[in-house]
């Protein structure tokens, strides 16, 4: 056992210790998932385990202990800074600030109250609260490196669990333990709903992700070249002069960056002004004359508090007064209808039509997307997130070993994936990912796999946590056509597969952010395909990432290394052409990428390589002549090097140059005379070309 038997008494002394305080401790799962290890643990979120319970439980060897949080526990709550936050120092800055802004009491007394680390390096407190406490909450959160959202901090409120000191080994993934570093259970501290809050408005002033602007700006486009009012203003007024005389006093300031209290308290943080770099005031308290969480740049509080959100109005006064440029301000084209201002208010809020900025397009502001998943060897990226991509060829070409070495390479590395399978089964999911070296732990805790037998339902809460925001990093929708033939859609109907493709896959890759990979057939006739897979051509157009064809070039079976090419038939962003090989001018694609996979070992390996140079094509077109070469004579044993002439196709002197190389280096031998050839294949040759496995068939001299 990971620590050794003595720990075992010490996680029933923990759990009695918990239950002794009005907390209820339950075992944890033992495979790295971090939840609950007993199987009906939400009734003791109503009802608490009796002493002899606790004891059965952890009477056996136990790796860990954890606590359900919210009412049953008497209003107890879990604030959680995370090992990211914590390597970058943030809990300092914390401390900076709830000691700059009068709540150094607080944090004194929120760090002797019980204070752990976490195996990833961050930091747990456990406190309770008076009153009721909220469910679990992202307090800070910034935006990922793949696209997807990091959390810095949060809690564990009403129907939480967390894992809590001494535990550790089969418990966290990384075998990592927690461990107590401040305070203990007795002194678990309880704090008023007041005074909770004051703290979590310190943790959110570290969110960075992107607020909704409280007015509308866009409700009226700039001419070129000229300044507004708005701008103007922002320009030319401090936050100083907005707030102070609202009543707003600075609670504390770093450079630029300033915390502000509102009107009518005495301390705390209420909002902060420029703390993300962006100018903006971003309001946490909901007794203000703002909106709470909601970002206002200065022209946007103006409007806000003295025009009743009137944007026209405001900028009109603005002018009067000397601000911006008299040309800059178009009404849009809805002022033209007769409608009210609050009803235009609401299309400029809601609509889909309403105008994009442009600005930061232009001057280069605007982060282009980038491919970041399945990276090759060179570095380079094929699926971008956010958008939908396609991976089509025919039976067993191994479009489905794509995705799923898509699907290893995040779940190895702790990011989240949803597999919904229209054509395999679980079992076969979980052998191919067990076999690219995904463990136990990971699998059960970043991969959702979903068989739908239906099309999604009205009001489906398993359908609404797919598109949830940040569900996942990758979401795999393996079965087209079974997906298209549920949804009630004709496959060669290019309107019903654009509406398809609109409320399936490209809204779940805008609503959740992760990138989203089609998994399609493709016709066998290669020359009536063209670059799309089976049926409408619509498949094709309503891509938004990049779209693929899988074409194998050494067979891909268990105990073999097999290979296969992955050539972009359409790329909407570019980033993937920029990086593709060779262009093939018969269907209009370029190589991608090359994949070996090799089947010999239980642990399967692969490499993602970079497209194929011209030498190395060349190099693999003469390998594939020469294999053709000794295929025919393997199948014919004994034939003449006439016969060999009409039976494969090619240049004549090109296969007598072939011949040569064959038999120079004993892949062939001729046990014929000079006048009558006699050809043969050597084990040589078998072994070189596989000959056997690859199964070469020819009729009629054309290889099959």
């Amino acid at each position: 056992m990971w620590w050794g038997n003595g720990m075992t008494n010490e996680t029933l002394t923990t759990a009695l210790r918990f239950a002794n305080a009005g907390i209820v401790a339950v075992p944890v799962s033992q495979d790295g998932s971090k939840r609950p290890g007993l199987s009906s643990w939400k009734q003791y979120q109503e009802s608490a385990p009796t002493p002899e319970e606790i004891v059965s439980w952890f009477s056996a060897p136990q790796d860990g202990v954890g606590v359900i949080t919210g009412t049953i526990s008497g209003n107890l709550e879990m604030l959680e800074l995370e090992g990211r936050a914590v390597s970058e120092k943030m809990h300092l800055e914390i401390a900076e600030i709830c000691n700059g802004s009068g709540l150094g009491d607080l944090w004194q007394k929120l760090n002797s109250s019980y204070v752990e680390a976490t195996p990833s390096g961050g930091l747990h407190w456990l406190y309770k609260v008076e009153g009721d406490v909220p469910g679990n909450t992202k307090l800070a959160r910034r935006p990922g490196e793949n696209g997807g959202v990091d959390v810095l901090a949060e809690t564990r409120g009403e129907g939480g669990f967390c894992i809590t000191a001494p535990s550790g080994g089969k418990c966290h993934p990384s075998g990592g333990a927690w461990q107590m570093l401040r305070g203990s259970i007795e002194t678990i501290a309880t704090f008023s709903r007041q005074e909770r809050d004051a703290l979590h408005d310190v943790f959110r002033m570290f969110d960075a992700m992107p607020k909704p602007e409280s007015v509308a700006l866009e409700v009226a486009k700039r001419s070129d070249g000229a300044l507004t009012a708005g701008d103007d203003y922002n320009a030319r007024t401090t936050w100083d002069q907005i707030l102070q005389p609202l009543g707003w006093k600075k609670a504390y300031t770093q450079g630029e960056k300033t915390a502000w209290t509102r009107p009518g308290k005495d301390f705390g943080v209420s909002a902060t002004t420029n703390y993300q770099g962006t100018d903006k005031l971003m309001v946490f308290s909901t007794s203000t004359a703002f909106d709470s969480e909601r970002s206002y740049d200065k022209f946007g509080a103006l409007v806000h508090l003295k025009y009743g959100g009137d944007f026209k109005k405001a900028a009109t006064a603005l002018r009067e007064q000397g601000y911006g440029q008299s040309n800059e301000l178009r009404p849009l084209a809805v002022e033209s209808f007769d409608l009210s201002e609050e009803q235009i208010a609401e299309i400029a809020e809601s609509s889909s039509w309403k105008p994009i900025a442009l600005s930061d397009y232009y001057d280069g502001l605007f982060q282009e997307v980038k491919a970041n998943i399945l990276t090759r060897t060179d570095g380079k990226s094929l699926i971008y997130a956010g958008k939908v991509h396609s991976f089509y060829g025919e039976s067993e070409s191994g479009k489905s070993w794509v995705a799923q070495i898509a699907t290893a390479e995040l779940l190895r590395a702790d990011k989240k994936v949803i597999y919904i399978d229209f054509e395999s089964d679980p079992q076969d999911i979980v052998k191919r990912l067990k076999s690219l070296g995904v463990s136990r732990a990971n699998l059960l805790q970043y991969l959702t796999y979903i068989r739908p037998e239906t099309a999604r339902q009205v009001d489906d809460p398993y359908w609404d946590a797919i598109i949830a925001p940040d569900s996942a990093s990758l979401i795999v929708i393996d079965g087209v056509t079974e997906s298209l033939t549920m949804w009630g859609a004709q496959t060669v109907d290019n309107d019903d597969i654009t509406k398809w493709m609109r409320q399936f896959p490209r809204k779940v890759a805008k609503e959740s952010g992760a990138a989203v990979v089609l998994i399609d057939h493709i016709t066998k006739n290669a020359d009536t395909r063209g670059r799309f897979a089976i049926g409408g051509q619509a498949k094709l157009a309503t891509i938004d990432g990049a779209a693929y064809i899988v074409e194998p070039i050494e067979v891909l079976s268990p105990g073999r290394v097999g290979s296969l090419t992955l050539r972009v038939t359409k790329d909407r962003i570019g980033d993937v052409r920029a990086s593709a090989g060779m262009y093939r001018k018969s269907d209009r694609t370029q190589e991608a990428a090359v994949f070996t996979i090799d089947s010999t070992r239980p642990q399967m390996q692969y490499v993602i390589g970079a497209p194929t140079s011209e030498d190395e094509l060349n190099e693999r077109t003469e390998f594939k002549k020469l294999s053709e070469m000794a295929g025919f004579i393997h199948h014919n044993p004994g034939c003449s090097r006439r016969e060999l002439n009409e039976g494969v196709k090619g240049d004549k002197g090109l296969i007598g140059e072939r011949l040569e190389t064959l038999e120079k280096n004993g892949y062939i031998e001729n046990k014929g005379s000079a006048t009558k050839s006699s050809l043969w294949i050597t084990s040589a040759g078998m072994d070189k070309y596989d000959l056997v496995n690859a199964k070469i068939s020819y009729i009629g001299g054309v290889n099959e």
